[in-house]
């Protein structure tokens, strides 16, 4: 959980500029759970033109898909790990979305090129990317969401520094997961 907590606050520190757009519809879930022992990835696509998948991990009450209220806001973390049994941050896939009144107000999207979430990593900030929302549904202790990630992450090489959107690569993918709620 604490890398979760880090992960979400380095999320919050970073500049944004992300383009969200407004949810979509409240189209169906095409995801079927896996029937093999292996578990299904729930980010799926291409990212510089690779077809590639993340795993959201999760152990008892603690989860790699986790959302916190703050006032009317609610700030939902994910990170998809490339390993279905490892929790770990290289090639992780780290979605952040912030909500009010079920409406998309920011996002964060990166990718991280080493063992942890910190430059050098390509990010939405200074890139030109498109989160579209497909699903969105609350309860009590959880948040269902479901999307599309598309266009440009840009390169950023120092913290601090601005990203580099002509060293960036193309993301492609959509996700569909079950965050659950963190209390403190």
């Amino acid at each position: 959980m604490w890398k979760q907590v880090g992960i979400a606050l380095l999320a919050a520190w970073l500049p944004t500029s992300g383009f969200a757009t407004e949810l979509s519809g409240s189209e169906p879930s095409t995801s079927e759970p896996s029937t093999s022992e292996h578990a299904a990835p729930e980010i799926t696509g291409a990212l510089d033109g690779e077809r590639r998948e993340w795993f959201v991990l999760s152990q008892g009450s603690d989860s790699n898909a986790s959302f916190v209220e703050l006032g009317d806001d609610i700030n939902i973390d994910i990170t998809g790990s490339v390993d279905d049994e490892v929790w770990e941050g290289e090639e992780a896939l780290s979605i952040s979305l912030s909500m009010n009144a079920e409406q998309m107000i920011n996002a964060v999207v990166m990718y991280s090129i080493g063992a942890s979430i910190v430059p050098p990593l390509y990010t939405s900030e200074g890139g030109e990317v498109a989160i579209t929302l497909t699903r969105y549904e609350r309860t009590s202790q959880t948040v269902h969401v479901a999307g599309r990630i598309e266009g440009i992450l840009a390169l950023q090489i120092e913290l601090g520094e601005p990203s580099n959107q002509a060293e960036g690569i193309e993301i492609d993918v959509a996700f569909d997961v079950e965050a659950q709620k963190v209390e403190f």
